[in-house]
Order: C-alpha cells, then structure tokens, then sequence
C-alpha cells in the first residue's frame, strides 16, 4: 500500500466513527415516541381509527340473526358473545345498531346502540328471547331517513318509532295464519314515508321484507302547465297542449285539458286558448313517493273519464313536470330511473312547464 492510499483510507474512515453515535442516537429517539417535547405521548389517530360493537346474549344453539350499523355494513351473528363490525368509523362519527334480520323463534332487541364515536365502542347490547311457539315477527328496512323519526303501526296499532335507517321489526308477534298491514302513523318532519309489501299473511318464518321508505316532502304541482312540443294542429295553426291541475289533497288531483293556438310555427306568437275548464283530463291519486337530488316522483293511478285506469308517474325537475306512463309492476323501480326516462321526455319537449 502506497502512503497515498493509506491517508485516503484514514480520511474516510473517521466520518464513519463520528457518525454512528448520531445514528445510534436517532434510533433511541425514536424507540423513546420522538423528541417533539410531548413525553412521550402521541394523539391517536382520527380517520377509520374506532370499531363498533358488543356483546349478544340469549341467542338460542343453532339460530343467527344479522346486525346492522347506519344502515348497512351487515353482520351475521350466530353465537353469544362479542362481536364487532368490520367496518371502522372516524372520530366524531355517529353509529346506530339494528337487528336487520332475526333469528328463527326469537326475537332480538338493541340496547345502547347508537351514539357518537370518540373511542372504540363496545357496550351495544342484542338481548334475543324466545317467542311462543307459531309466532313470527313482522318488520323489514327503513331507509331515506333525514334526521327525523317515522313512527309505524301493524295492524293499526303497536307503534314504532324509528329514528334510524336500517332493520326494524315490530315488538308484539304475530301468529301464523293471521294478517298484517304495516302503515305510517306518522312521517317525519318534512318528509313523507311509502310502504311497499307492507300487507299479507304471516307463514311460518319472521316477516322481514316490509320496506318503508322516506324522501324528502314535495307538494303535488298545481295550476296552468304548457307543454314545451309546439305541434302543427291544422292549415297555418299550431298548438301546445295544457293542462290545467286543481290539487285536492296531498296524494290526489285533477286535471283539465287544453290548448293554446297559434299562428306561427315556433308557437311564439300570441296564442288563444281553448278548453281547460273541464275536467276531462280525469283524476290522478298517488300512493308512493320518491327523491334524488334534483327531482320528485309521484306513483299513482289514473282514471280517465273514458273509465279506463291506468298507472302512470308525475316527475318534478326544475321547471319541468313530465308525466310517465307506467305498469304495475312499476317500470321505474326508483326515483334514479324516473329521472333518466324524465331526462329524455325533457330533451324531446315532452315535458310541461308553468303557464
């Protein structure tokens, strides 16, 4: 080795030995929760940090029900004790446990299910008990729920409240054989709440496929409407079809036909009117209702003055009101499809705005 290389290899040999000390340091740092002056202690973190859960007794061998948190997230439990929902929730999030199914023979109530979560919970409490023998439970989901409370009734009576989306079903079972019909007592505050299979005869299993479901409260319309299609109707003259709409209550209606004339072919010009003062346009009563964001639907029927019934649906978006031929069963099984076939009557000038 050269006396050259020799000092080359000291120089870079002491940067290594003054160095690992430092290094060794940081890792002691850090094995010690850091240097930032808090002894030690760290906040815990906030986003998806808390579980849900707690305990099931009276669960009978064999049986299973499932469990809900904020409506959905199910949970099927099929022994007593703990349990825990997979999904986590950040801190500050509210939960609401409910029992979406119930075991065969039983019925399960939820105690301390709701709250905020600022912890992992773990006091939700599912007590089960068993029902007398041939009797079953009657319930399904709520959903569409807005911070109000719905309060249900079987039978015109054993009311529930329900301040949750999710499972319910009603305290007082039923036996088989017997009917039941589930009806809203009460909507929430500005909201209006529609039973769909809420009526037929109990089996020999619990009844869970009763669905309430709540949106947000929209008047029918009323008043003079003018179809935006301006359409040739005779020798220089155009016309757009009017309906003229008196409100008779919250679900029923009735309309009169019309037409406003004109002379030129984008029906700009001054129009006359003709007709709309009878009520030959028959009377519609809804008996469902449903919302997006942007537009309200009304299902119901139509009879016309030709005695022929029919179903039909009223879409409201913006300034528009398209009235939907439909079926039963419904063609349009939610507020979401309503709005895409709305859509298109819209682009076609099918739709009416307010005179």
């Amino acid at each position: 080795m050269t006396p050259t290389s020799a000092k080359f290899t000291r120089h870079h040999a002491r940067p290594a030995v003054r160095w690992a000390p430092l290094g060794l340091a940081a890792v002691l740092l850090a094995g010690c929760g850091g240097g930032d002056g808090d002894g030690g202690t760290t906040p815990p973190p906030t986003a998806g940090a808390f579980t849900v859960g707690g305990s099931v007794v009276g669960l009978g061998a064999g049986k299973a029900l499932t469990l809900q948190n904020n409506g959905g997230d199910d949970l099927a439990v099929n022994a007593n004790g703990g349990f825990v929902f997979a999904a986590r929730l950040d801190r500050g999030v509210a939960y609401a446990v409910t029992v979406r199914t119930q075991p065969g023979g039983q019925r399960c109530a939820v105690a301390q299910g709701t709250g905020t979560a600022t912890a992992n919970v773990g006091d939700v409490q599912v007590r089960c008990e068993n029902l007398a023998a041939a009797t079953f439970t009657v319930g399904g989901s709520v959903s569409g729920l807005a911070g109000g409370a719905v309060v249900l009734q079987n039978n015109g009576g054993d009311d529930l409240s329900l301040a949750s989306n999710g499972g319910f079903a009603f305290s007082t079972a039923v036996a088989t054989g017997s009917p039941y019909a589930v009806t809203v007592k009460t909507p929430p505050a500005g909201q209006n709440c529609a039973v769909r299979n809420g009526s037929g005869t109990v089996g020999s299993a619990h009844v869970g496929s009763v669905e309430v479901a709540c949106a947000t409260a929209v008047a029918l319309p009323q008043g003079d409407w003018k179809q935006e299609r301006c359409t040739p109707i005779g020798p220089g003259q155009w016309g757009r079809s009017l309906w003229r709409i008196v409100r008779q209550g919250e679900t029923r209606a009735t309309v009169s036909l019309g037409v406003a004339t004109y002379s030129d072919g984008n029906c700009t010009a001054a129009g006359a009117v003709i007709g709309g003062q009878g009520g030959d346009g028959g009377n519609f009563t809804f008996d469902r209702t449903g919302a997006t964001p942007t537009l309200a639907a009304f299902w119901g029927s139509w009879a016309q003055v030709t005695g022929l019934t029919s179903r039909t649906v009223w879409a409201r978006k913006g300034p528009y009101l398209c009235p939907l031929g439909d079926q039963n069963p419904s063609l349009f099984g939610s507020a979401a499809a309503v709005e895409a076939s709305a859509d298109i009557s819209i682009q076609n000038k099918a739709c009416y705005t307010q005179n």
